[in-house]
């Protein structure tokens, strides 16, 4: 490996990094959107520390061209508030090919040189001034060339607001932190607009794109009535779409409440309010062929009947050394991710079910639906996508924030104007509970050197809860939650300046008048209902476990009596 690759990965494992230690070398040449998008967070930034150096006029000019020349395509009328879908891409990106060409040489070395803020948005303003006839002249003449296609306020509507996009990454119990640093988000103002997502982060992001407005104090109580009971059982003895592994994964049926519909059906992907798609990675065939004896259902059944007794799932015989071997998983020879959600056949998945399949860790946690309905969907993606099996998307891209570009840039959401905000709590810790997962976040960090580029922001989070810890006690959810608070903490002023909406003439951004239009799923069980059910079925005792108490004290008070 290159040295610059090793210097990225140590300088990403800091909590306060920012994309800026993470671009490639030739951006400008290569990719000029995620240049311009680079040079826009650059400038966001420098005006943070240095607020006094630009006007706000000047400050929200420059960032109207920077995204006037990063636009490609898109959709008039999805952005904004309350956008609405069903009118088609424009194509514009040719049209504007040289005049985005002057604005990069003018701009890419103030905003992205190793300078001060001052310094640089001092150049920027200079360069700013020597444009501002362009703008104008080649805004007029887009205008012109589309007026069947989009009026003024359709452009400036998209390149005045943008929308901000979440990508929660994996890692099992250390993902309590999301709770936390999405209740801070929410209570700055900032609800993703769209979120993809991987295993723990699906669990969490799946119960985030539920309703609007987030009801996030009742998420967090809901949370707190986990439990390993609840979420694990034995090994399944046969497989079908998953992974044969030492747990079956049972979210699905702890959270079955939680994701059903009014009607009584199961919610699915296209009924969530915030648009959601999660990852998984799946086995190609030829790599499950190979698989050692070890991760085939009857090497399983006992052994996983005999690590439920053990309440800590980082306690139960196997699950360390087979934690290790997920190492073998993270390789693209191996696995290649699926985003679900993403088209038409996904889109009609199960919630639970898509959730599930993301936080299958291979030869752990094992997820196979239990609705009829989602059986033949799932045979048809895997012979679409020529694989054998689902499991953890973190196999794949534990942060998919590369994925999470790419889908905006494809029109997930008729705009293309976002901000990307990663999400990773799972990294190298340099704290002796978690030394022994080194193996696998190490590997994780390759990704990282991949994906970071495409974030404006890398949040991690530190401390966290044990990666094992994947049903934890109220209190260890209090801690995660602060912790999490705290980790998001200096992000919130980024975001909020990033997505604050820009214009170039007038006093004002574009004004919209719109009502909302994304069509009403069925309506959700109150919050009250589940949270009480949720609570009842924590406090069960099954019958089995009293019994053992009873001889266990019983056991006590004969041998206290000899």
């Amino acid at each position: 490996m290159a040295n610059s690759e090793l210097d990225l990965i140590g300088e990403l494992a800091d909590v306060s990094t920012e994309i800026a230690v993470a671009e490639p070398p030739g951006l400008p040449g290569s990719n000029p959107t995620l240049a311009l998008q680079h040079m826009e967070a650059a400038l966001v930034r420098a005006d943070l520390e240095s607020p006094d150096v630009l006007s706000r006029e000047q400050f929200r000019r420059l960032r109207y061209l920077l995204s006037f020349v990063r636009m490609t395509a898109f959709e008039p009328g999805a952005a904004g508030p309350h956008g609405a879908r069903g009118r088609g891409d424009v194509v514009v990106g040719d049209e504007i090919t040289g005049f985005r060409s002057r604005v990069i040489d003018a701009l890419y070395t103030p905003l992205r040189g190793r300078t001060t803020a001052e310094e640089r948005l001092t150049a920027a303003k200079e360069v700013l001034a020597s444009f501002a006839e362009d703008v104008e002249y080649e805004r007029s003449a887009l205008l012109d060339r589309h007026a069947n296609d989009f009026s003024a306020v359709d452009l400036d509507t998209e390149l005045g607001y943008k929308t901000y996009v979440a990508v929660l990454g994996g890692g099992g119990g250390a993902g309590y932190v999301y709770l936390g640093g999405m209740q801070r988000m929410l209570a700055a103002g900032l609800p993703p607009a769209y979120m993809l997502t991987n295993s723990f982060g699906a669990i969490v992001g799946s119960v985030m794109a539920r309703a609007l407005p987030v009801p996030i104090e009742d998420y967090i109580a809901w949370a707190k009535t986990v439990t390993y009971r609840g979420v694990l059982g034995p090994a399944r003895t046969r497989r079908r779409h998953g992974l044969n592994g030492l747990f079956s994964l049972q979210f699905d049926q702890f959270a079955k409440e939680m994701f059903t519909r009014e009607d009584g059906e199961p919610m699915r992907m296209t009924d969530l309010a915030i648009p959601y798609e999660t990852v998984v990675a799946g086995v190609r065939k030829q790599s499950f062929d190979r698989l050692p004896g070890q991760f085939h259902p009857s090497h399983f059944t006992l052994m996983g009947v005999r690590a439920l007794e053990h309440l800590k799932l980082g306690y139960a015989p196997g699950v360390v050394n087979r934690l290790w071997q997920v190492a073998a998983f993270i390789d693209s020879r191996v696995v290649k991710p699926i985003v679900l959600g993403g088209d038409d056949l996904t889109a009609d998945f199960n919630v639970v079910d898509a959730a599930s399949f993301s936080s299958a860790i291979p030869g752990i946690l094992h997820h196979e639906s239990s609705d009829p309905r989602m059986w033949d969907l799932l045979d048809q993606l895997l012979v679409e996508k020529d694989v054998a099996a689902l499991v953890d998307g973190g196999a794949a891209s534990n942060v998919p924030i590369e994925l999470a570009w790419k889908r905006i840039q494809d029109g997930r959401l008729g705009t293309r104007n976002a901000c990307f905000i990663a999400w990773d709590c799972f990294h190298p810790q340099w704290n002796p509970r978690h030394l022994w997962l080194q193996p696998i976040t190490q590997a994780l960090q390759l990704q990282m050197v991949r994906n970071a580029p495409f974030a404006d922001r890398v949040i991690r989070f530190s401390p966290t809860l044990s990666p094992v810890t994947l049903a934890a006690a109220p209190e260890a959810i209090d801690r995660a939650i602060e912790w999490g608070n705290t980790s998001v903490e200096s992000s919130v002023p980024f975001v909020q300046r990033l997505t604050e909406p820009v214009w170039w003439e007038g006093n004002q951004p574009p004004q919209v008048d719109r009502t909302p239009t994304r069509a009403a799923s069925a309506p959700l069980q109150p919050m009250a209902t589940i949270l009480d059910g949720a609570r009842r079925a924590a406090e069960y005792v099954p019958r089995v476990t009293r019994a053992r108490r009873w001889v266990a004290v019983a056991g006590e008070r004969i041998r206290g009596s000899q």
